[in-house]
């Protein structure tokens, strides 16, 4: 056999064990695209059920305010009755009924009074509307996740780093082209096409690499401040 003969013979070899390779790596990075993208869902999920939690726990507690207020509004039209009819039985001293009526209203007013926790109270007996709806809605959010933006944050990400993955995957089908090409010739013109190949190949190897170490150090920079945000 001539050494132009097992040179070609070679140089198919080394061409085949490139796409050989290439076939791996762009599996490998398929692999990661799904994975991302089962990701991206799960961030897009997490962020929707924050949402609706946020949404359930802003309407239970303007319930609870609004409750607080139908009360409000029972204690000052009581209260306001038996005011009245006490000034009345101090001039009709005679109508012993009138005294019982104010009494009646003041026991409505306070039962009614009774039902608005204190603490939404300020000293002139006023309702704090802002602070008890501000209140019950930290209360329910304690062991809560109800910031969706982190979430969403997170998915568009993680959809950035699939658009990358996907131009590395574009990269290694037009390195296959080059090296099939390179394979296919028999002239000098081989080489050309083959070291085209292979650096596409190696570059976008090493873009894959890059994105995956990139996203991962992000991950853990994210994890880190989370753990700092604890209470």
């Amino acid at each position: 056999m001539s050494d132009s003969a097992t040179q070609a013979d070679r140089l198919h070899t080394l061409i085949a064990i490139l796409i050989a390779l290439l076939a791996v790596v762009g599996a490998v990075i398929s692999w990661r695209v799904a994975v991302t993208s089962d990701q991206a869902n799960r961030a897009d999920g997490a962020g929707l059920r924050a949402m609706t939690d946020r949404e359930d726990i802003t309407l239970r507690a303007q319930i609870i305010l609004t409750e607080h207020l139908t009360a409000y509004a029972s204690y000052l039209e009581n209260d306001a009755l038996a005011d009245a009819y006490k000034a009345l039985a101090r001039v009709n001293p005679g109508q012993t009924d009138l005294a019982d009526y104010a009494s009646v209203f003041r026991y409505a007013a306070n039962q009614a009074r009774d039902a608005i926790p204190q603490r939404y109270l300020d000293r002139e007996e006023r309702l704090m509307r802002e602070r008890d709806l501000g209140a019950n809605i930290a209360q329910e959010v304690r062991n809560k996740d109800v910031e969706p933006l982190p979430h969403f944050a997170r998915a568009d990400a993680y959809r950035q780093k699939i658009r990358l993955l996907l131009v590395t995957i574009f990269s290694l089908s037009f390195a296959a082209f080059l090296l099939t090409i390179a394979d296919a010739l028999h002239n000098p013109l081989r080489y050309l096409f083959l070291l085209g190949g292979a650096t596409v190949f190696i570059l976008a190897t090493l873009a894959a690499l890059s994105i995956e170490i990139a996203s991962a150090l992000g991950f853990l920079e994210q994890v880190r401040l989370e753990w700092l945000t604890l209470p």
